[in-house]
């Protein structure tokens, strides 16, 4: 989701658990060496039953907004859009560190990797463009045009495509990531949510805001095979997949509400409040838990175990509006543009 105001609302030879130890190691002692910024008040401060502010870590840039993120695990690398800065910012998550800034995009909002691809690509509402950034080199590498307002966006491997939400328009851009050119658009309604590819079903989901509805195209033929209304949602517009069982929780910016989603059933599970104006959502499997950050600070935290219940919300920051988290650490990653006038990446961890 973009700026409120412009719209109405390791190692080789190491076993797999023994990576996850290292990581888990490192960061720890990187973050208890480094520690936090200071001057912190309370009121910036996290307040979240169950987690605890690892720290803040100083970002590159303006006190400008900040918006979707992406994780690549197999680089430990956390992309960043900042969207009042127009750029990406590339954060070491291993290492805990900032690596580069991808500049010259004008207002960034989207952000997904295609590690297959060798790609990072950025939704730009400044220019309604969609950036190819190469991951080895942080350089751009292609522009494509999009429709009204691109925000959030789909990569889909294999198919080498992307989906990028016309949030202004009426559907979903499809760009071709070898090409980098538009190849056509599904006409899906109004108020465009966000968009995500469910790789278990293979399947491309949207949340359509001005129908209160989860979509379903299929990206071999790019057409509309399914539709599920969410009763009880004002504004659908963030969402977050889950596998085993295959469920999408769906952020109702117009009344405060996340509602759950079977996939696999084609129905309604219920619904759960949280903060005011939720916008971004967080995945880790290990816990089973979804992050909702909110455009007034407020993070809830929802397991996912039958039934899904909210399991703790709080305070995370001012206007800790995006999240996102390292299932390998379960560390929570949130932006936050202005903490004692700089702003900072919030860690808290469970």
């Amino acid at each position: 989701m973009g700026d409120p105001k412009e719209h109405r609302r390791g190692s080789r030879g190491l076993s797999l658990a023994s990576q996850g130890r290292v990581i888990v190691i490192v960061v720890a002692l990187v973050a208890a060496c480094c520690g936090s910024l200071p001057g912190l008040s309370s009121a910036a401060d996290a307040s979240i039953a169950g987690y605890h502010r690892v720290r803040d870590i100083p970002l590159p840039g303006s006190t400008g907004r900040w918006d979707y993120q992406a994780f690549d695990a197999s680089s430990h690398r956390l992309y960043i859009a900042h969207l009042g800065a127009g750029e990406v910012v590339a954060f070491d998550t291993l290492h805990q560190r900032v690596v580069g800034v991808v500049k010259e995009i004008s207002s960034p909002h989207g952000v997904a990797v295609a590690p297959d691809a060798g790609r990072l690509f950025v939704t730009a509402t400044g220019r309604d463009e969609l950036v190819a950034v190469d991951l080895a080199t942080l350089a751009v590498v292609g522009r494509a045009s999009a429709g009204p307002y691109p925000d959030g966006l789909a990569y889909v491997p294999g198919l080498r495509k992307v989906y990028v939400t016309d949030e202004h328009g009426t559907g979903d851009t499809i760009i071709d990531a070898s090409t980098i050119r538009p190849i056509g658009l599904i006409k899906l309604g109004s108020d465009i949510g966000n968009t995500k590819y469910d790789p278990d079903g293979n399947l491309v989901f949207v949340a359509v805001g001005g129908s209160n509805e989860l979509v379903a195209i299929d990206p071999r033929s790019d057409r509309v095979v399914g539709r599920l209304s969410l009763p009880g949602c004002e504004g659908a517009h963030g969402m977050q997949l889950m596998a085993s069982p295959r469920r999408a929780f769906v952020a109702c910016e117009g009344n405060s509400k996340v509602v759950v989603g079977d996939l696999a059933g084609n129905r309604v599970l219920g619904s759960v409040g949280v903060g005011g104006t939720p916008d971004v959502l967080a995945y880790d499997p290990g816990l089973q838990r979804v992050y909702v950050a909110s455009e007034d600070g407020q993070l809830a935290v929802i397991q996912t175990s039958d039934p899904p219940h909210k399991l703790a919300q709080g305070n995370a920051g001012p206007n800790g509006h995006t999240v996102a988290v390292d299932p390998s650490t379960h560390f929570v990653y949130l932006p936050l543009a202005d903490v004692g006038g700089r702003p900072v990446l919030r860690v808290l961890s469970p």
